[in-house]
C-alpha cells in the first residue's frame, strides 16, 4: 500500500528533527556533490528496483522540485492564499527523461535554483514565514513556514536514499 502524505510527511520530518531547516537545505547541494563526484556512472543509472528511481533520477528531481518551491514560495509571498497545484513526480521522472539528464546537470540547476530560494527566505521578516500561504490542491493550507520544513525534510529523505543506494552499490560489487 502506498505511503499516504500524513505517513510521509511524519516520517520525513522525523528525519529532520530539531535542526534548522535553512542549514540542511543550504549544505544539501555541496553533500550531493562530494558524494558523488567520484561514483561511477553505471553506480548513478542503476535503479534498486523497477520502479524506483536512480540517484541520476533523484537529482533531477531534486532540480525540479526546488523550481516548484521556487514558484510556490513567491506566489504565497505575492499572493497569500493562491492555490498550489499537484505534479506528478513520476509522470516528470519519465516525461522527462531524468535518467538522461547528466547528474552535474541537475545538480546545477538544483544549486541555482536553491541558492536564489534560500536568499528569497533570508531576506524575508519571519512573520511573514507564518502569513504566506497557499492552499495546495492535495494537501490543503500550507504556509511558507510549512513548506521550508517540508523541504528540508525532502532534501534529508532523498539523501538517505542516495547513501543507501551507495552502500548496496559498493557491498555488492558484482553488480
Amino acid at each position: 500500500m502506498a505511503e499516504t502524505f500524513d505517513q510521509y510527511r511524519t516520517r520525513v520530518l522525523a528525519y529532520l528533527g530539531s535542526r534548522d531547516p535553512l542549514r540542511v537545505q543550504r549544505r544539501t547541494p555541496t553533500q550531493i556533490e562530494r558524494l558523488l563526484k567520484s561514483v561511477p556512472r553505471a553506480t548513478l543509472l542503476r535503479r534498486p528496483a523497477e520502479d524506483k528511481w536512480s540517484i541520476i533520477e533523484i537529482i533531477a528531481h531534486l532540480a525540479d522540485a526546488e523550481l516548484a518551491m521556487t514558484w510556490r514560495l513567491r506566489s504565497m509571498v505575492a499572493t497569500p492564499g493562491v492555490p498550489l497545484a499537484w505534479w506528478d513526480e513520476a509522470i516528470w521522472a519519465r516525461r522527462l527523461e531524468y535518467q538522461k539528464v547528466p547528474w552535474r546537470d541537475s545538480l546545477a540547476r538544483f544549486r541555482s535554483l536553491r541558492v536564489a530560494n534560500l536568499s528569497l527566505l533570508t531576506s524575508l521578516p519571519s512573520t511573514l514565514w507564518d502569513a504566506s500561504f497557499g492552499v495546495h490542491e492535495t494537501r490543503g493550507r500550507q504556509s511558507v513556514r510549512e513548506f521550508v520544513t517540508l523541504e528540508a525534510a525532502h532534501d534529508l529523505n532523498h539523501m538517505r536514499q542516495i547513501r543507501g543506494l551507495l552502500r548496496t552499490d559498493r557491498s555488492n560489487p558484482r553488480r
